[in-house]
């Protein structure tokens, strides 16, 4: 609130119901104030001027102690984030305008309605002492009624956050989710697109299979999560996929899963780009002979996930050209982020002779 205007500040606590709960606080106040008055026998009627005193007394307090709450509320407060020793000098500063105001006010009320302003205690110094402690209860009161009513404020607005922040989330790992259909179909219509150059009567086969990994992609990824089984059962196909373009000659891949699937559930399709990119960078005909190993192992509480491939072997001295993930890396990253913070850890490691992907997941 420190930055925001006087009018704004009056707008932002004055919003809605906030009025009627400033209303309740000080008609509150006031009742009590009234009630103790009476019960003192500060309302006995004279047939005097005097008889004035007690309600005129009544209405400049009010008055003061209006301005000593929302003084504090609108001028003081936003002051202490700022700066505190300036804070607690308008705040004494505050207190002594107060009383001095109060003191005038009162002496001007005795004077024209008493003949003794004294001996009714129209002095700074008593006045100071009997309206201290009604002050420092006020003063408490509205404090804490500031308090209360600034936490609820806060904490609508955290609540309201922490909904944008769900909305915004679930909206980008949606999209991120989507972006691997075109992101895979593309990859894989470039391995249609070489078997077809080569004439391959396999050509067909690819189609089929494309077919059955389009349809798990469009109408069993729909879940946040799926199973794990499910999931194996795609990437292994997309490893067979792949084998139709790339001889056992030309690159050896190896696939080993082990442990208990039973009951694991993974979010869906987030192993297949590190399978994309093995398969996009390690196979190039210029390597020689190229290989791509996949490792998991299922743990009862967490999964781990290991993928090597082979680099272009280059002579001592010679400079290797960097890998730098591309669209399907940053996003398998970003989805991670997202669907389990703190709960992965995740490694990618550009070495001498392959490149390698550690992943682990906790269930």
């Amino acid at each position: 609130m420190a930055n925001l205007s006087l009018k704004q500040q009056i707008s932002k606590n004055f919003s809605n119901y906030k009025w009627f709960l400033h209303l309740l606080f000080w008609c509150s106040i006031s009742g009590v104030s009234l009630l103790q008055m009476f019960n003192q026998g500060m309302f006995k009627p004279t047939g005097t001027a005097a008889d004035f005193i007690p309600y005129l007394s009544f209405t400049f307090k009010l008055i003061t102690s209006l301005l000593a709450c929302y003084g504090f509320q609108f001028v003081v407060m936003p002051v202490y984030r700022r700066s505190k020793p300036l804070f607690w000098v308008l705040m004494f500063a505050l207190l002594i305008f107060v009383f001095l105001l109060q003191a005038v006010l009162i002496k001007l009320l005795y004077l024209g309605l008493s003949a003794q302003p004294a001996a009714n205690g129209a002095n700074f110094l008593s006045i100071i002492s009997t309206s201290l402690p009604r002050y420092t209860l006020v003063f408490f009161f509205f404090v804490s009624f500031y308090y209360f009513v600034d936490i609820h404020d806060q904490q609508k607005e955290i609540q309201r956050l922490a909904r944008f922040k769900t909305q915004k989330i679930a909206l980008e790992s949606s999209f991120l989710k989507s972006q691997v259909n075109p992101h895979f179909l593309f990859n894989t219509l470039n391995n249609i697109y070489a078997l077809s150059l080569k004439k391959s009567n396999e050509t067909q086969i690819v189609i089929e299979r494309l077919e059955s990994l389009l349809y798990y992609m469009l109408y069993e990824c729909k879940a946040d999560l799926v199973p794990l089984d499910n999931e194996f059962t795609f990437t292994n196909s997309y490893i067979a996929l792949e084998k139709l373009r790339h001889r056992e000659e030309e690159c050896k891949v190896t696939v080993q899963i082990t442990g208990d699937t039973t009951n694991k559930k993974i979010a869906p399709l987030l192993l297949i780009n590190f399978l994309e990119n093995a398969f996009k960078h390690g196979t190039k005909s210029s390597f020689g002979k190229s290989w791509i190993n996949m490792d998991v192992n299922i743990h009862p509480r967490f999964i781990h996930f290991k993928l090597q491939n082979s680099k272009p072997f280059r002579p001592s001295g010679q400079a290797i050209t960097e890998y730098k993930g591309g669209i399907g890396l940053k996003n398998v990253k970003r989805r991670l982020e997202i669907l389990y913070p703190g709960k992965h850890q995740l490694s990618i490691n550009n070495l001498k002779d392959r490149f390698e992907i550690d992943l682990l997941i906790n269930f």
